[in-house]
């Protein structure tokens, strides 16, 4: 939900602008933005509370822009709320799902410049499902109230590190760990600030971390999520298929990335969902490389790996193809491999199945072809973040999302194959969200140049 609309939408009626929207998601305009209707975030919110079901529960927002980047909330913080406010809080009793709203007060220019917050809005309260919404400055009052009545002893907070839009929490960890091998760079993470703070504030309480229980609901996704979820690949897929189309030996990696990203921005997409990975020869080798600045050369691959984030949610899709047009032997050995167990892990895949049980199908096929199984089975969960949460020591269940990118890599022959889906699994299977954008080779080759911008 942006800011501005959805100042707009508090206005509507909800029975009213329920119509009004699912016209509009229905017809699916080329460059229509999507969205959620408010009542979203307040189920997710009593979802999380009959889980929890006790103690007072305190999430934040963030609490600063990054610059040159349009503003992205918290991804806990907006997965409970909606909201997009910066140095905003939510308080939520944990036995009964009752969630007061706290945001800063705007001066009269951030109100002319940035336009107003829900605070400004009398009806914004009942709309969003919030028994309340208040200044932030009555954060801590509000909270020592609650501390002396019954039932509140625990305090649930976020006490695991956070995710971004393509960073796992596991990441976000790394992150910190490296910046602590600086002796000049011991500051603690916002989060740990905060933990400290609750527990000096409150030193009675027991602290709890609500990060397992809210990845568990964020792992299976809502039909609302599912629907933006298939809007967004379509259109990531065809922008893939577009950078596909105008590749050529002497074309820039950077070109196709102003394809695809030319597509995304045009179809109502905000923003690409992590910096677009387009290596080509010895680049491919580099997972993460981002520079595209290589001149692509005759008789090479080129890596695309790119994915766009509508609505807070993000898909993961890669393709891998021959710049001239024509797989070497070699080449087209690895890449009829890696797509095989690709189709074969997807085929397993079910309600039920083990990532265990799909690993080795895939491990056996890329032996069977004397390649290294290492990285047979590549995959992660997709949601708010590229790299989402979720526990994958669970068996697949109906409403996980996920990409499924087996790859095969072999640096010293420049040769680096990966073929990446976005996929949902459903009660009898799986859906494959990304797949508009062609992957077998009879398809996938003809595309190469046939467009020249």
């Amino acid at each position: 939900m942006r800011r501005h609309a959805a100042t707009l939408r508090a206005t509507l009626n909800p029975v009213i602008g329920f119509i009004l929207l699912a016209l509009v998601w229905t017809s699916s305009p080329t460059a229509e933005r999507m969205g959620y209707l408010p009542q979203e975030f307040a189920a997710r919110r009593q979802r999380l509370a009959n889980v929890i079901q006790h103690g007072t529960l305190v999430m934040f927002g963030a609490t600063n822009t990054t610059p040159g980047v349009r503003f992205r909330q918290d991804n806990d913080f907006f997965y409970l709320t909606g909201n997009e406010s910066l140095n905003a809080a939510l308080i939520m009793d944990g036995t009964t799902g009752e969630a007061h709203l706290f945001l800063p007060p705007l001066s009269a220019a951030q109100t002319r410049y940035e336009g107003p917050n829900w605070l400004e809005d009398s009806d914004a309260a009942s709309m969003y499902g919030f028994v309340s919404i208040q200044p932030i400055s009555n954060l801590y009052g509000f909270l020592t109230e609650r501390s002396s009545s019954a039932g509140s002893e625990f305090i649930w907070a976020r006490l695991s590190a956070r995710d971004t839009v393509n960073n796992s929490r596991t990441d976000t960890e790394l992150a910190t760990t490296r910046r602590l091998a600086n002796p000049f760079a011991q500051h603690p993470t916002e989060d740990e600030a905060r933990t400290a703070a609750l527990r000096a504030r409150f030193p009675s309480h027991s602290l709890r971390d609500v990060t397992p229980h809210l990845d568990r609901l964020r792992l299976i996704k809502t039909s609302r999520e599912i629907e933006i979820l298939r809007h967004n690949a379509k259109i990531s897929a065809e922008a893939l298929r577009r950078a596909i189309e105008v590749s050529a030996p002497g074309r820039f990696e950077y070109e196709l990335e102003a394809v695809a990203t030319h597509w995304i921005l045009t179809h109502g997409l905000q923003a690409a969902a992590y910096p677009a990975i387009v290596g080509s020869g010895p680049m491919g080798n580099r997972w993460h490389y981002e520079d595209n600045g290589r001149r692509m050369a005759a008789g090479e691959l080129v890596v695309m790996d790119y994915g766009g984030s509508l609505d807070y949610l993000t898909v993961d899709i890669t393709r891998t193809w021959p710049v001239s047009g024509r797989f070497s032997n070699v080449q087209l050995k690895a890449y009829q491999t890696t797509l095989n167990a690709q189709q074969a892990i997807i085929a397993a895949i079910r309600p039920g199945v083990t990532r265990t049980t799909v690993r080795d199908i895939a491990e056996n096929i890329l032996r069977s072809q004397n390649f290294e199984p290492h990285y047979a089975y590549v995959g992660h969960y997709v949601g708010l973040s590229v790299h989402d949460v979720g526990d994958w020591s669970l068996p697949f269940e109906a409403g996980m999302v996920l990409a499924i990118e087996p790859i095969i890599d072999i640096p010293e022959q420049q040769l680096h194959i990966r073929i990446e889906d976005t996929i949902l699994v459903t009660p009898g299977g799986v859906e494959v969200l990304s797949a508009g954008l062609p992957k077998d080779v009879s398809e996938l080759l003809p595309l190469i140049g046939t467009r020249q911008n």
